[in-house]
């Protein structure tokens, strides 16, 4: 009788099991958090919408979100664009046009959205108000977007004290362009170009000491073309100083090498997610932001886990390097930046993915962070010693955006776990049972944030439509003018530019958006910008679709308004 029993119960396990998952299987993607949420009021009307779901959405049915405003009884079609960030199950739907004061407004997909497996997607409607403020006009906030290159996939721009625009892409080409007295690029050249198209450039900036005559551009990037076999395949981020006389790159050094970053496919094209990225010179020092190596600190879901030398900003004693290449490479004679005497060393840890860093005349050093990219337990955080259970288990969809503007200082925290030097909460992690600052509501009760953590020094800018903070500047045109100190921000999946206004705390006060005179000023995928501070005009690296890789990206200048009523 014994052996029909054990049979019966396995025959029932087994069903409930296959049960269990069928129904896991079978169970709809489902909208996990807003931003509006639903039945919110006070909704800013510059701002873009950002939705998050439990899985991948197939770009494809995007088109299925629609949003309507409700006046008078009626309801009308909104026109709005929808992107996605790397894991597919962020959204951002930008409208082309600010949002009406005092207006209701649906946000509702159709049954044609679907997860990127083709499985349904639980139907949703968020119904929001916007505030009955009107959006900010004039105030030096209007410029006319001209499109002057069609280069694809530009990563970033500067003008050099020698009055010209350069600019660099993901595909190994600097360029460069002479300024008219208004600011209009003209005569396009080609300073460097990488016949492997391998050099992902990110960043360029000269040297403070640099003249007209005397250039020294310094730049930063990492090879997206690597044999996986190469010991160095996730450590070929670098930093290099470029010599330039005229048109001519007369040397070309290698400064640090050895930097970690992840990879993956976009649009077809191998491409490095998160890398060494901005470069800033302050009191004789090189700041750099290096990206994180995984999307949550935990599973190395883009090839390696997290280095001592990843998510942070590093601090570089550049003039001790003189000649020298030095390399942070793990293998071999592991690199101590903790060193006495070392000279690329922490400065500031918990930095998930900064592409600019700037110092602004307050004194103080910025940067904005990406930081939305958790989307299941391969993009996951990782396990604390000091708890107990699987710790990706907790970090669900909901947890809330952080995208923050952030003032840096040394030796602080800024929430992103690193397991490698022994950081493993995540954001402000769940202190108190109290509202805490940057908290994480899914861990225990009781659970601290990392030694150092800044949250007094973080602003979370994603309230204000800020997914995807990139490239930003101090505006700083040589006469007088509205914007004049603002941080300008590019906001790479709402399209946008923001207008940052800081208070006496460093933080900000005040986040408008730069408009065209006609209304919203709508850009593709702002990556970067730089300024001529002797007309006020703006050049916006407009990288493009990250689905598509930058295919319809382009080169663009913005002009001041104001500059055109005075010629």
């Amino acid at each position: 009788m014994r052996t029909p029993t054990l049979f019966v119960c396995f025959l029932l396990l087994w069903f409930v099991a296959g049960s269990l998952r069928s129904c896991v299987a079978e169970a709809p993607v489902r909208l996990a958090a807003s931003h509006p949420a639903d039945g919110v009021t006070e909704v800013s009307t510059s701002s873009s919408l950002h939705l998050r779901f439990s899985d991948a959405i197939d770009v494809a049915t995007l088109a299925e979100i629609h949003l309507t405003c409700q006046t008078a009884g009626s309801e009308s079609e909104v026109k709005i664009r929808s992107s996605t960030d790397l894991t597919g199950a962020s959204i951002t739907i930008s409208p082309e046009q600010f949002l009406e004061p005092d207006q209701l407004y649906r946000l509702v997909a159709s049954t044609g959205l679907r997860a990127r497996d083709g499985s349904a997607v639980d139907p949703f409607q968020i119904v929001f108000r916007t505030t009955a403020a009107t959006e900010s006009t004039g105030g030096g906030l209007d410029f006319i977007a001209e499109p002057f290159d069609s280069t694809r996939s530009m990563t970033t721009v500067v003008v050099g004290p020698d009055r010209r625009l350069y600019a660099a892409s993901a595909f190994g080409e600097i360029l460069c362009w002479d300024l008219d007295a208004e600011g209009r690029p003209s005569n396009r050249r080609v300073l460097f170009h990488d016949p492997t198209t391998s050099r992902q450039f990110i960043d360029l900036e000269f040297h403070p000491a640099s003249t007209a005559e005397n250039l020294e551009l310094w730049v930063s990037y990492a090879e997206r073309l690597s044999d996986p076999a190469d010991p160095r395949h996730h450590f070929s981020g670098q930093i290099a100083r470029l010599k330039i006389r005229g048109d001519q790159i007369i040397d070309y050094q290698v400064v640090v090498k050895g930097l970690p970053h992840g990879r993956e496919v976009q649009g077809g094209h191998e491409t490095l997610p998160h890398q060494p990225n901005g470069l800033c010179f302050v009191d004789g020092m090189l700041y750099q932001s290096v990206g994180s190596t995984s999307s949550s600190g935990g599973p190395p879901n883009w090839g390696i886990p997290e280095q001592p030398l990843s998510a942070c900003i590093l601090e570089i004693d550049y003039q001790k390097i003189g000649g020298e290449t030095v390399d942070v490479y793990p293998g071999g004679e592991r690199y101590d930046p903790d060193a006495s005497g070392a000279v690329v060393k922490r400065f500031a840890t918990g930095i998930r993915n900064a592409l600019e860093i700037i110092a602004h005349s307050n004194g103080r050093l910025y940067t904005a962070v990406n930081i939305n990219d958790r989307g299941k337990r391969s993009d996951g955080v990782p396990d604390d010693p000091e708890l107990p259970g699987d710790q990706n288990e907790l970090i669900k969809q909901v947890t809330p955006d952080h995208e923050s503007l952030y003032i840096l200082q040394r030796g602080r925290h800024y929430g992103f776990p690193n397991p490698s030097i022994g950081n493993y909460v995540l954001a402000g992690g769940n202190p108190t049972n109290g509202e805490d600052p940057f908290e994480i509501t899914d861990y225990p009760v009781g659970t601290k944030p990392e030694a150092g953590f800044a949250p007094e020094l973080m602003y979370p800018i994603w309230q204000w439509g800020g997914t995807s903070p990139n490239g930003m500047i101090e505006y700083r045109p040589t006469f007088k003018h509205p914007l004049k100190t603002r941080i300008l921000c590019c906001f790479y999946s709402a399209g946008d530019i923001a207008a940052i206004a800081l208070g006496a705390d460093g933080l900000p006060e005040r986040i408008d958006k730069l408009r065209s005179p006609t209304g919203k000023l709508q850009l593709r995928g702002p990556l970067d910008i730089t300024q001529d501070e002797s007309t006020g005009s703006l050049y916006i690296a407009d990288f493009g679709t990250q689905s598509k890789f930058g295919d319809n990206g382009s080169l663009v200048w913005l002009r001041r308004v104001e500059s055109l009523e005075s010629h």
